[in-house]
């Protein structure tokens, strides 16, 4: 653990402060609790706490007032909006989308508000090198692990402690085991370090650098990386790249397009070619929004079959 000292206070002590957003275009339940991100979660009173590039957070909507509160400070001025892509027109979508399937329509009125992240490209990409075969518990877990052995500590709030992301160049062959045993990792350990050393030896700030590439482009340079195949690069262009055109296709995105829209597929595994025409699917559908429709549709299915929340 970084021997960095970290003060201890409660959230009472903090200035709180607040925005107007329309609640039905904003939820912050779905949005931060759909599996796109794994460092929030939910209190008893309501208020979402996560760590957000390098900063403690809490937030809550109480009808079209959002409430916040950050130590140390907020991440940039204009964060909320840039992180929750307050300026992505949802009500246009639901309209436009809703028009050309029923499936979608259903989903886009399920689940009202919920809004794809802008989040850090480097973070996104450790996160979901964790997610193969896993579950959505045991993958916050092992990145709070992660983040409490090798981040940074930035303070302890009523009790709890909260620590930074650990950089990229932290994942070395040496903590292998702890991520194994730790934070039960698994097999996944040795990709995850095999990745970041990787993409710790790019140029500074590649990893933000592909954000303005376009969708193929990027999603190639983050495929060049060891361990990071077509979802994981799908994943983190949808939800840290702003490339609303790539479709994470899972177990869950495979089964929605098996019982909606490619009954023709026969195939029981994931092959690349199964891949290729799911995703193309819904590009085909939906446009350049379709990663926004694949995690409506994929939310709901997620959240009929709760039980087995593996991705």
């Amino acid at each position: 653990m970084p021997l960095v000292s970290a003060p201890t206070l409660s959230w009472a002590e903090l200035p709180h402060y607040s925005f107007e957003y329309p609640s039905p275009l904003l939820n912050l339940r779905w949005t931060l609790g759909c599996g796109q991100a794994f460092r929030w979660r939910e209190t008893a009173e309501g208020w979402w706490v996560g760590v957000v590039r390098g900063c403690v957070l809490r937030v809550r909507s109480q009808g079209d007032t959002v409430e916040y509160a950050a130590y140390p400070h907020l991440p940039d001025p204009g964060f909320w909006p840039d992180y929750l892509r307050l300026d992505f027109d949802l009500e246009a979508m639901y309209s436009e989308l809703g028009a050309l399937d029923p499936h979608a329509r259903a989903s886009f009125e399920s689940w009202p508000g919920l809004r794809l992240l802008r989040q850090d490209p480097t973070e996104t990409i450790t996160s979901f090198l964790c997610t193969t075969a896993n579950s959505i518990p045991r993958i916050a877990r092992a990145i709070e692990g992660m983040s409490v052995a090798w981040g940074e500590p930035i303070a302890t709030i009523d009790d709890r402690s909260y620590h930074g992301f650990p950089t990229a160049e932290v994942f070395t062959e040496e903590i292998i085991p702890t991520l194994e045993r730790d934070c039960n990792l698994g097999y996944r350990a040795y990709n995850l370090v095999r990745a970041m050393e990787q993409i710790a030896a790019k140029p500074p700030g590649w990893a933000n650098s592909l954000r303005a590439m376009p969708y193929a482009e990027a999603r190639a340079e983050l495929m060049s990386v060891r361990s990071i195949g077509p979802k994981i690069a799908d994943c983190v262009s949808l939800f840290a790249l702003d490339k609303d055109e790539a479709v994470p296709v899972d177990t869950h995105v495979r089964q929605i397009a098996l019982e909606l829209y490619l009954p023709e597929i026969t195939q029981k595994s994931l092959t690349t070619n199964v891949y290729n025409r799911i995703a193309s699917r819904f590009r085909e559908m939906f446009g350049e929004r379709a990663g926004w429709a694949q995690e409506y549709l994929f939310f709901s299915h997620l959240m009929r079959h709760r039980d087995t929340p593996v991705l």
